[in-house]
């Protein structure tokens, strides 16, 4: 029963590894990866699957953009002002999600978003033929909301880049929160093409700054599945741990790699989500009546021939390898309370994650070590349609069994700080802001955390489940 129990957890941590690299390079929060892979391979419900999706997301924002924060790559500032609409549209799409489930209306949400995605590789591919995008004069929100910033990218050196219309990025952002909170992923393909097409922002710059961003978006949704019963402790702390160890070793690569090789990861990624998504929505119409397998093989195929058309196609269109001169910079450095904040960022983060996921491997091996918890048995905990969810666990029972050094107690407490991670973060954010006297960005700041606030303590007591 142990052996059956670690092999179980082996695999979803394997899973999690995978959608961890993918997520920390193309900025996708790795749930878009993990929940096709949990409920096709793995045979774990749609809404385990979705709120474990969710967890994960934080873990992979946490890890990675610790990282990009420090090194000057993520845009924190230009994240939290898109986090106002990803929060917002996370709430939504989370009161959604549980209508959804009830109904049994997932087909069209499935096929409306794989069009979604499908439709954006588009303008996605036109930029592929320059490092940087080509620069776009700066408009009234890139001048008002100070849209500027510099980054060091290891391929060109120190760049200087802003962003352009700010009020686009923020329809789309919008737009990804929904999905986000319905789906249970980050959503960060449209977080990257609101950032990189809305924004005109570098590759790297969006992918980073997309990842930063999910983890607030994330935690927003999961607060809600929390309520409802969507996380099942076993699989959501195998899946993050396993998706931090991914995130580590994806922004590794992602240093050494060029914007446009980002550029087609993130395509392929997005042609084989977008018809993945949209065969799985046609199939519950009855329109396409095919396996799951059969889906997901056709998927890969489809992808794999329009990656290939499209590079030969944008391999014969010329090149612009120089640097325009107006992207060219040098090292300068913020104000020293932007300096000191953002080490505390970073610090909270790399910290915070490792905290969490050091909790949720105690309660791991409490588990083993005690052949179950909360009354439960070893593979009951295990079991992937398992009761044994967050909606059946009181706070009370929670504390309790942290007394009594009871493992799923400390599997719940490790996510618990999970969650709060992102909203720590807002809130130093809110902070830093006020001390710089920065009007704009307290505010946006300050809506983030109600936002966060509203999905915590009060949606949970007017939506029944």
């Amino acid at each position: 029963m142990i052996w059956a129990f670690i092999e179980e957890f082996l695999v979803i941590l394997a899973a999690g590894a995978v959608a961890g690299i993918i997520g920390a390079l193309a900025g996708l929060g790795g749930g878009t990866v993990i929940s096709p892979i949990l409920t096709l391979f793995l045979g774990i419900p749609m809404a385990y699957a979705s709120g474990s999706a969710l967890i994960s997301t934080i873990a992979t924002s946490a890890g990675s953009a610790s990282v990009y924060v420090k090194k000057k790559i993520a845009n924190d500032r230009i994240g939290i002002s898109l986090t106002t609409a990803t929060t917002a549209g996370a709430i939504l799409g989370s009161i959604m999600a549980n209508y959804v489930y009830v109904h049994g209306i997932t087909y069209v949400i499935y096929t409306v978003f794989g069009i979604v995605l499908l439709v954006s590789i588009v303008p996605t591919v036109q930029r592929s033929t320059c490092e940087l995008p080509r620069p776009r004069k700066p408009d009234l929100t890139t001048k008002l909301l100070n849209l500027y910033g510099t980054c060091f990218d290891p391929n060109l050196g120190w760049i200087r880049y802003w962003g352009v219309r700010w009020w686009l990025g923020e329809f789309i952002m919008f737009f990804a929160g929904v999905i986000s909170g319905l789906l249970g992923i980050g959503s960060g393909a449209l977080k990257v093409l609101g950032l990189d097409w809305a924004m005109n922002l570098p590759m790297k710059v969006s992918t980073t700054t997309s990842n930063f961003m999910i983890g607030v978006t994330a935690a927003t949704g999961s607060s809600i599945y929390w309520y409802f019963g969507y996380i099942q402790p076993f699989i959501a702390a195998a899946t993050a741990i396993g998706v931090l160890i991914g995130a580590q070793a994806g922004t590794r690569i992602l240093m050494r790699i060029t914007n446009k090789q980002i550029r087609w990861v993130f395509v392929a990624i997005l042609s084989y989500l977008g018809f993945r998504m949209l065969l799985r929505g046609l199939g519950r119409e009855g329109l396409m009546p095919i396996s799951s397998l059969d889906k997901t093989f056709i998927s890969l195929m489809f992808s794999a021939v329009m990656i290939s058309s499209l590079y030969y196609l944008m391999a014969r269109r010329p090149v612009d390898e120089e640097l325009p001169p107006i992207y060219t910079a040098q090292l300068t450095k913020g104000s020293s309370i932007e300096e000191r904040f953002e080490g505390i960022t970073s610090n909270l983060l790399r910290i915070g994650i490792f905290l969490s996921v050091a909790v949720m491997g105690l309660g791991l091996a409490l588990v083993v070590l005690h052949g179950g918890g909360l009354g439960h048995s070893l593979m009951d905990v295990a079991d992937p349609s398992s009761r044994v969810n967050t909606a059946s666990i009181s706070i009370k029972t929670i504390i309790a069994g942290l007394q009594e050094w009871d493992g799923i107690s400390f599997m719940l407490l490790g996510l618990v700080l999970l969650i709060i991670m992102p909203i720590a973060m807002v809130l130093i954010n809110v902070v830093r802001f006020s001390l710089e006297r920065d009007k704009w960005y307290t505010l946006f700041a300050v809506i983030t955390l109600v936002n966060l606030l509203i999905a915590l303590l009060v949606v949970p007591g007017l939506v029944p489940h």
